[in-house]
């Protein structure tokens, strides 16, 4: 006969039995209970590179509505990927229908407007010896950052020599090799890059030497003096400007669209400085609104002067190219090409 003290063990044993049916019955009962959550990613795993967020800023917007040659590469690349397009350099409904198709293959979102994401994917790696319009579109881009070159859509030795000559010009590898970083360089524009890379950039030229380069672009000048004295103040003159300035305000005609009428160069009167008027590196043009607009959709808000004009910035490889003040109160954009 067993006694109160051997019943003990018993009831214990008996209690632990049963907790453990207990456990196994409700673990069979609720199969689809969820896993415990996992442990979060952490911020530097989650958050892109430092590096990957610089080249995703570097690229510009191209939109419906827009002119010029980037319209004109999105255009052809388009065609190139399969979504075949006229390339006429005008952003209409036509384009904006293949860029939402060309954005729904990619799994991006069909936005119809082309930022860094696809850009990205717009753009092919190319290399001597290709052909196609891909590289038609690559020769257009050449050309309107001043590196002219046949647009035959066929990457022969010509076109190399201008890709390694734009890629030294941007401190990229000059291996003459179209990747993405020069193609990203190439439709961030900025004409010739100033006179920082660009062999000849930092040269002057006569005002009649500029003249003519402005005129055979089709791009015109005034002022209230109707003059060209440069140590006058109501004259608008082009003595002892910087090829690299003249070569931006070109590539910045070719590759917007818009009509640029240069309204401020060398003269005296205005702000000193090693960058200023008097040296060659800024010049003045006219505020329209199709400069205004390829301006803010290809360049970077940075910092307000102190003088109240905002300043819209374009970098390559770390360094500042150039600086597009808004001088609203004087309907001008005060650029300056490093």
């Amino acid at each position: 006969m067993r006694t109160a003290a051997h019943r003990v063990p018993l009831i214990a044993s008996a209690a632990l039995l049963a907790t453990a049916l207990s456990t196994g019955a409700a673990a069979t009962a609720a199969p689809h209970m969820p896993a415990p959550a996992a442990a979060p990613v952490s911020a530097t795993a989650a958050a892109p590179t430092a590096a990957a967020a610089a080249a995703q800023a570097s690229w510009p917007t191209v939109k419906s509505g827009q002119r010029g040659v980037d319209v004109t590469t999105v255009q052809l690349l388009l065609t190139a990927r399969g979504h075949a397009v006229k390339a006429d350099g005008v952003y209409g409904t036509g384009t904006v229908a293949k860029v939402k198709a060309f954005q729904k293959a990619q799994h991006l979102p069909t936005d119809g407007i082309v930022g860094p994401q696809t850009w990205t994917r717009l753009v092919t790696t190319l290399k001597p010896g290709t052909k196609g319009t891909a590289v038609t579109a690559l020769q257009h881009q050449l050309t309107a950052n001043g590196h002219t070159v046949k647009t035959d859509g066929v990457y022969g030795p010509a076109t190399t020599t201008k890709v390694k000559a734009f890629q030294t010009a941007h401190r990229l590898t000059a291996d003459g090799i179209a990747g993405t970083h020069t193609w990203a360089a190439l439709v961030r524009g900025g004409g010739s890059g100033g006179g920082g890379g660009t062999p000849g950039g930092g040269a002057k030229l006569s005002d009649a030497q500029a003249a003519a380069k402005l005129k055979a672009a089709g791009i015109s000048r005034v002022s209230s003096g109707n003059c060209t004295d440069r140590n006058r103040k109501n004259c608008t003159s082009l003595e002892g400007i910087r090829v690299g300035t003249v070569d931006g305000v070109i590539a910045l005609k070719k590759k917007s669209g818009c009509k640029i009428t240069v309204t401020g160069g060398t003269e005296t009167n205005h702000a000193g400085g090693t960058y200023s008027h008097w040296n060659g590196y800024k010049v003045d043009i006219s505020r329209t609104s199709c400069v205004t607009s390829y301006i803010q959709g290809h360049a970077t808000k940075h910092h307000k002067r102190g003088d109240g004009a905002w300043v819209w910035r374009v970098t390559s490889g770390g360094k500042t190219v150039v600086d597009y003040a808004d001088e609203r109160w004087a309907n001008h954009w005060d650029i300056t090409y490093y």
